[in-house]
């Protein structure tokens, strides 16, 4: 072969090469130009079940608890041994509520003297931040299965009714607390201030299924706390939760 025509066929030949390697880089991105929206998809995040769960041990020594699973519905579960086995997941019927549970503001339980009558009460949360009502499912057959779902205050307002605490009293009387801010926005619709929240509570009678007027408590409390309630000797209950001082001093305070 005549040098001229080895030189000839380098060239071509380092031109294929050439022309490939550019292949390599410029069609990846002409792909990328073309397709911005096709790029590999995360792997969508696996959300856990809210930690806020309600725990109650039943007359008979059996622990309760009641929370959400993976899938944010309403179960009850029982150990028999102070939490070392238990039942499955026993989902409970909201009629379509959402549920909240988060933070301080967990599902409830409660057990009446009158053999059988246990109570679950949650937040049912409304379309406003921070808003919702308080609703109750009843059972009278030891948990085996629970009345559709009733909201428990009177005032029907998109407002806060959160944070609820539920307690029978010796007498079977069905004690429900919670926070309210109805007083808060009665003041800012006279232009005046209103320190936190409000305290309200009523009664059940005939264990949760009617209720009596919503009673108010307290003016100016924390507008997100947990409140405690204990069962007061011959009836009647105590409650306890972080009050608003003015000008703005929080500490606690009992009624």
């Amino acid at each position: 072969m005549s040098c001229s025509c080895a030189i000839g066929l380098a060239s071509r030949i380092l031109g294929c090469v050439a022309a490939a390697l550019l292949s390599l880089v410029v069609m990846p991105l002409a792909a990328q130009a073309q397709a911005p929206d096709q790029a590999p998809a995360k792997p969508a995040r696996q959300r856990p079940p809210p930690l806020a769960v309600g725990a109650a041990f039943a007359p008979d020594g059996v622990l309760w608890t009641v929370g959400l699973d993976a899938q944010r519905r309403l179960v009850l579960q029982r150990s028999p041994d102070a939490g070392r086995t238990w039942t499955p997941p026993q989902v409970l019927d909201v009629a379509g509520d959402a549920v909240s549970a988060d933070g301080e503001n967990r599902p409830k339980i409660a057990f009446s003297p009158q053999p059988g009558v246990v109570v679950v009460s949650y937040t049912k949360p409304l379309p406003k931040p921070f808003t919702g009502d308080v609703r109750l499912l009843r059972s009278t057959d030891s948990g085996a299965t629970f009345a559709p779902p009733v909201t428990v205050h009177a005032d029907r307002s998109p407002i806060t009714h959160r944070f609820e605490s539920i307690l029978f009293d010796e007498q079977g009387t069905l004690h429900t607390v919670w926070i309210d801010k109805r007083d808060q926005e009665a003041a800012k619709a006279r232009g005046q201030a209103y320190r936190g929240a409000g305290v309200y509570r009523n009664e059940s009678r005939d264990g949760g299924l009617s209720f009596g007027p919503d009673i108010r408590v307290a003016d100016h409390s924390c507008e997100c706390c947990r409140i405690a309630l204990a069962a007061a000797p011959g009836g009647g209950v105590a409650a306890l939760w972080r009050h608003v001082f003015a000008p703005n001093e929080r500490d606690h305070a009992l009624w």
